[in-house]
This record gives structure tokens, sequence and C-alpha cells, in this order.
């Protein structure tokens, strides 16, 4: 995402010709003083001069480098929070990526399934949607056992890449205990 910086961009190219001028003013007193032809206040109001400007330059640099968004990482925009022209405050969110490298599946199963269920586990989901079975894999086991149902929570992925599928989508679990 992009902000017009056109004015903060401007105000940069002015900072750095004031900084061109301060330190070619600086320079020109250093070797004015080698002949003793300033005094040592001109020489360090021109060297201020040069400190101030450069500061100037990274200010307006600073500002420049806000006028980019860059995600933090690559996905799909699921909702845009802050439309053109509207004012936001910082930190509140302009956009709603959902990664969808690794799309998630979470689900709850009997937690008698705790004695044969294993992180890595295969399995197929069927997914309403589409109509098509995918693999998918067990990810991670719920740390509780919900003592009301005797269920577990259980996280897995799908395994694969399906250019079909979205984030969001219902299926039907299809895994069953080993064959002894």
């Amino acid at each position: 995402m992009q902000f017009d910086c056109a004015l903060q961009q401007t105000q940069l190219a002015k900072a750095e010709a004031a900084l061109m001028a301060a330190d070619t003013a600086w320079r020109g007193n250093q070797k004015l003083a080698e002949l003793n032809s300033v005094g040592k206040v001109e020489l360090d109001i021109s060297k201020a001069d040069v400190l101030k400007a450069q500061a100037e330059v990274s200010a307006n640099r600073a500002l420049i480098g806000k006028c980019q968004i860059t995600a933090p990482f690559s996905g799909r925009i699921a909702e845009q929070k802050a439309r053109e022209q509207q004012y936001v405050q910082p930190g509140q969110a302009l956009l709603e990526i959902l990664d969808d490298s690794q799309l998630e599946l979470e689900f709850i199963v009997p937690s008698r399934w705790l004695a044969w269920v294993r992180n890595g586990a295969a399995f197929q989901v069927n997914i309403d949607e589409t109509g098509k079975t995918y693999p998918a894999k067990v990810q991670r086991i719920g740390a509780r056992v919900d003592p009301i149902s005797q269920s577990v929570k259980l996280t897995a992925v799908i395994d694969g890449r399906f250019s079909e599928l979205v984030a969001g989508m219902s299926g039907k679990v299809l895994m069953a205990p080993p064959q002894r």
C-alpha cells in the first residue's frame, strides 16, 4: 500500500538543497579559517548549519519511509478497513490480510480418540463448497478435554495447495482409527 507523498518528497528535495548550501558555506569557512580570515564563531555556526540541515534531510527521509506500507506476509486481502481520503489513527488496521499459504482446519473429536490420534496423522476432509475431498494432516492437539462434551480440539492443515479453497469454508473430517 502506498500513500501520495509528493509534498514530503518536495520537502526532502528542499532540505537536500539547504544541506548542500550549508555544506558549501562550511567548507568555504574552513578554507578561510586556514587563512585566518574568518572567526571561530562563524566557523562553528556554519558547522551547526550543516548538522541542522543533515537532521532535516534525515527527518524528511523518515517521513518518506512511512509512505509505503508493506504487509508482514503475503496473502489475500479479506477486508479493507480504511478508505481513500480517510484519516486513521496510528496503529489502526488498514487492511485485514489472510495468510493462505497453509489453510488450517479446526475441529473437535471425541476425547477417546486421544488414544490413537497423533500430530502428523494424515486424513481426508470433504469440503462442502467444492464437493471435493482433500488430504490433511493433524498439526496440533488441544491441551484440554472439555469435560461436558468429552471432546478435544484438533488443528490440522490442508496438505498441498488447491486454488479453489478459500478460508472460511466448511466440511466433514474423514478420519478413522488405525486398523489393528
